[in-house]
């Protein structure tokens, strides 16, 4: 029972430290830069990057006068969604979605929602069963990945991962994903291995995310001179310093270094 706390502890302790190194290591990236939160988007196109309140409008209105329309649905909730209003286009999805209660497309996009939203088992349970329902892309299984790693659950996490490289064996964002799917369960070298092949792929060499990741499951393992010189490749001098100490300072606290190498 004692070395049961003891594991959990320690994989709340590096939980936080990676979520909140991550942030820093990716230069302050967006949240759909980092992982396992780097989720493809279920539902794609693009947007206009200069969304006017008159547009929005327009979508909604629209929606409202017919809201069991998925084609207004989705419109009007992109719109929403390029402007960081997810709670309502969760809102959306599940009124239109009472509407159309067996459409996996809906289904897949209300299930990716509410895993960047944070609900996560509430996103799990969607994205199964549009998975069930036929939906069966690779974005669905990536997003259910990252839903899994929210929860704890990495092994559920990889499986859904290795299911999305069935169709996308050299995507580099879901490589990237198991890596640090494996960070957050504790398992550095086996992070650290796996994004270090990932870098081997096509677009792996390139990707800033992916070389970041790396630099922080090796500087986790306390190797911070080489994690420095992964990370600046793409980081000024003076942010990887900076970087590296807090991590040093997340890692010294209440013990955590001497409980990761204890638990490896």
């Amino acid at each position: 029972m004692r070395r049961q706390q003891h594991k959990i502890t320690l994989r709340q302790k590096l939980a936080a430290a990676t979520c909140a190194t991550a942030l820093l290591l990716t230069g302050c990236a967006n949240d759909n830069q980092l992982s396992s939160g780097n989720v493809d988007p279920v539902v794609t196109g693009s947007v206009a990057p200069q969304l006017s309140i008159r547009q929005t409008a327009e979508a909604a209105n629209a929606w409202k006068e017919k809201p069991q329309s998925v084609r207004r649905a989705v419109v009007y909730a992109r719109l929403l969604d390029a402007s960081g209003n997810r709670n309502a286009v969760i809102k959306v999805l599940e009124t239109t979605l009472s509407y159309n209660p067996d459409d996996a497309k809906l289904i897949a996009y209300l299930g990716k929602e509410l895993v960047l939203a944070g609900r996560a088992k509430a996103g799990i349970e969607q994205l199964n069963k549009a998975i069930a329902a036929g939906e069966n892309n690779w974005k669905v299984h990536s997003a259910l990945g990252s839903a899994y790693d929210q929860v704890g659950d990495h092994g559920k996490a990889r499986a859904a991962y290795q299911n999305a490289l069935v169709q996308q064996p050299q995507k580099v964002s879901i490589h990237n994903n198991i890596g640090m799917s494996y960070i957050l369960e504790g398992n550095l070298k086996q992070a650290e291995a796996s994004l270090r092949a990932a870098q081997k792929l096509p677009e792996g060499e390139f990707n800033q995310t992916l070389r970041q990741n790396l630099a922080l499951s090796v500087g986790l393992q306390g190797r911070f001179n080489e994690a420095s010189e992964i990370a600046s490749r793409d980081l000024p001098p003076e942010q990887v310093e900076q970087n590296l100490a807090f991590l040093k300072r997340m890692l010294n606290q209440k013990n955590t270094w001497q409980q990761m190498k204890n638990a490896g």
